[in-house]
């Protein structure tokens, strides 16, 4: 399938797995009464089913889903956000809950799917690409806070990563600073931001933080 680069950002514009974009499709999908606003809610809510991972093919992998959710959403909202995302998914039929609890895509729409998966991960792409410019820098700033951090400068090197993330969104620079809240070294510590920067880096493809996020998931869940 041949995407026009250039519409892939604004395609995805409102679409992503956000709490105001997510609350806004459920509020869309209660409110459609006759068939053509239904129609022109299924398109919208099919670009937020196209984000979500899944396993065995078709499964919807609701701990990884979490951890996406987890990057921009409260720790304490989460749930409920995830509710409202898989109802109005569930309710136009995308989404097919199974008895186990589980949910399935329906592949009736199967090719819709595919087409917002494909734009999906073109859309991330795009996103990193829109970085390459400043991205030399950010590199250069965590660089220096990896240097503030092992003198022991803790306050100077949260900064310092805090500049990288803000430049371009550098996913090291986001695990850096959730080892740091987690470990309350030049910031107060808190678990939830915590999670929230480690769920960063891993949506940006940072796999160096699963483990983290798992660990912090643990102390949260227990607490």
């Amino acid at each position: 399938m041949a995407v026009d680069q250039s519409k892939i950002l604004s395609m995805l514009e409102g679409r992503t797995l956000e709490k105001g974009n997510i609350e806004k499709m459920a509020r869309m999908v209660e409110s459609a009464s006759d068939v053509e606003d239904k129609k022109k809610v299924m398109k919208h809510s099919v670009f937020f089913l196209g984000q979500l991972p899944l396993t065995a093919g078709t499964r919807v992998d609701l701990r990884e889903t979490r951890k996406i959710l987890y990057s921009s959403v409260p720790y304490d909202e989460t749930e409920e956000v995830l509710k409202k995302l898989l109802e109005a998914l569930t309710t136009q039929t995308l989404l097919l809950k199974k008895g186990d609890g589980h949910y399935e895509v329906n592949m009736k729409y199967e090719k819709s799917v595919v087409k917002a998966r494909k734009i999906a991960k073109a859309y991330r792409l795009e996103k990193e690409k829109s970085f390459e410019g400043s991205l030399p820098a950010a590199k250069k700033m965590y660089q220096v806070g990896t240097r503030y951090y092992h003198s022991g400068d803790y306050e100077e090197a949260a900064a310092s990563f805090m500049n990288a993330v803000n430049m371009a969104e550098y996913r090291m620079a986001y695990f850096s600073l959730a080892t740091m809240y987690y470990e309350g070294k030049g910031v107060d510590q808190s678990l939830t931001k915590a999670l929230e920067y480690a769920c960063n880096c891993l949506v940006r493809g940072g796999l160096i933080a699963d483990a983290l996020a798992e660990e912090i998931l643990e102390k949260l869940q227990a607490a």
